[in-house]
C-alpha cells in the first residue's frame, strides 16, 4: 500500500512534536509480514517501507523489527518496534498516512 511515514522517534527517543514537523516525511510502499531473524534467531513479524518508484524494492528506511500495529483510523495508522541500526536495537514509531 502506497503511504507517507513520520518517524517518531530518533536513536530511540522520542523527537518533539515541533521538531518532528520539520523533519523529513518518507513515501513508499509499506509492507508488514513476518521474517525469520537471523540476528535474533527467529521469526518477527516486520514493517519495511520501500520505494515504489524505482521498481527494484530499495528500502527507504530502517526495518521496523517486531512491528506492531497501535492503532487504525481511516488513512492513519500507528506501527511500533525497533530498527537494528550498526548493530544497536533503538525503539521506533512509524505514524503512517495512506495514500
Amino acid at each position: 500500500m502506497k503511504v507517507e511515514v513520520e518517524l517518531i522517534n530518533e536513536r530511540g527517543r522520542i523527537v518533539a512534536t515541533k521538531t518532528r514537523a520539520t523533519m523529513p516525511r518518507y513515501r513508499g510502499i509499506l509492507r508488514m509480514n513476518e521474517e525469520r531473524i537471523q540476528v535474533l534467531g527467529r521469526a518477527v513479524m516486520v514493517a519495511q517501507l520501500v520505494s515504489g518508484t524505482d521498481g527494484t524494492d530499495t528500502p527507504l528506511l530502517p526495518v521496523l523489527h517486531e512491528a506492531t500495529v497501535l492503532y487504525m483510523r481511516g488513512a492513519q495508522i500507528r506501527v511500533r518496534g525497533f530498527e537494528l541500526v550498526d548493530g544497536v536495537q533503538y525503539g521506533q514509531t512509524w505514524d503512517v498516512k495512506v495514500s
